[in-house]
């Protein structure tokens, strides 16, 4: 529920590690319980029936993800003592409280959520005030509070790895090439010691490949073939929508809310994205800005009507199918290339 990073309106050229970590986000955060993953069985709506999700173990309950979570946090423990370090264990699932629930609802039942929230991008903006500004709160804060700034590095790096951004020889900053999770310090060790080195949460040949196999599923000719008669009955509904892509409509409420918080967005000067400018960073939840209640509801009206004519629009064309056929032949392709993965 957090405001994700602002983005500009053009499609950003490279989306497929965002749609490889959300993937694997819905793997690690828990699918719901096994009841949850039955009735979601058959339904091309719920993100759980999707055949990469259940690849990597969708289907696998709250309370099993919860306890993997936890010993690999228990394994970072150990392995930071033994480097000299304190490290108290997280339960990351406990500090996500009422927002659990939220994330079930979006799984389980998207055209319910939608009817409600939207998109949930105001509902997001709410829940931060609702919750006291929902931070995640570290309980090794303290102990990294007590450091020095060579400690505090040092910490990091062993917990972390090293930095793994290159520098070319003009001086601009390489590409992230993920580096194998035995070079990614103790977190990265201990996934490796939980997950096996056989899993697509932790294979990185595996990941590599799998993003390659995305870039294909996002030029597939069914895919968008879907995609531009969606854009076309969303012009039907309303003259003035002129997204090319689903994802872009969201961006654009995330966009909104953040002009109305923080002031109008403008280009970056290499063109690569924006920057705000405008409001300071004080005042309201947890330090930022609030928004004009009559501003807000404006805005939540607009979510509230724009998601249903992108939901329907959707269903017209049986995007959600089309993207789930599509993914069963890339999901076919790597149980093919690795076919260690059948037994994941």
């Amino acid at each position: 529920m957090t405001r994700p990073e602002l983005r500009s309106r053009r499609r950003p050229t490279a989306v497929v590690a965002a749609l490889t970590a959300s993937v694997l986000l819905l793997a690690a955060c828990g699918g719901g319980d096994s009841a949850a993953s039955d009735e979601a069985e058959g339904n091309p709506n719920d993100p759980r029936n999707s055949p990469l999700a259940q690849l990597f173990g969708s289907g696998t309950s709250s309370a099993d993800q919860r306890a993997q979570q936890l010993e690999i946090e228990q394994q970072v423990a150990q392995c930071m003592r033994d480097e000299g370090f304190e490290y108290e264990p997280v339960d990351y699932q406990a500090q996500m409280g009422d927002m659990n629930a939220e994330w079930e609802m979006q799984l389980s039942d998207p055209e319910g959520f939608g009817e409600k929230y939207g998109y949930g991008v105001v509902r997001g903006y709410e829940m931060q005030g609702d919750m006291g500004a929902t931070t995640f709160e570290d309980p090794n804060q303290d102990y990294l509070n007590s450091l020095t700034p060579e400690e505090n590095e040092a910490y990091y790096e062993t917990l972390y790895g090293g930095s793994f951004f290159g520098t070319s020889e003009d001086g601009e900053m390489e590409e992230y090439v993920p580096p194998p999770l035995e070079e990614q310090g103790c977190q990265g060790r201990a996934m490796l010691a939980v997950y096996g080195e056989n899993s697509p949460m932790t294979n990185t040949d595996m990941q590599t490949r799998m993003n390659e196999l995305f870039e294909d599923m996002e030029s597939d000719p069914d895919v968008a073939r879907a995609i531009d008669d969606w854009a076309s009955c969303m012009r039907e509904q309303d003259a003035s929508y002129d997204w090319d892509r689903p994802d872009d409509v969201m961006n654009e409420f995330y966009n909104r809310l953040s002009e109305l918080q923080f002031g109008p967005m403008t280009e970056s000067e290499d063109g690569d994205g924006v920057v705000v400018a405008g409001t300071a960073m004080d005042g309201g939840m947890g330090g930022m800005p609030e928004v004009d209640e009559a501003d807000l509801e404006e805005l939540r009206e607009d979510e509230l009507r724009t998601w249903r004519h992108d939901w329907d629009c959707q269903q017209e064309v049986d995007l959600a199918g089309v993207r789930r056929d599509a993914e069963q032949r890339l999901v076919d392709e790597l149980l093919a290339e690795f076919p260690e993965l059948q037994g994941s």
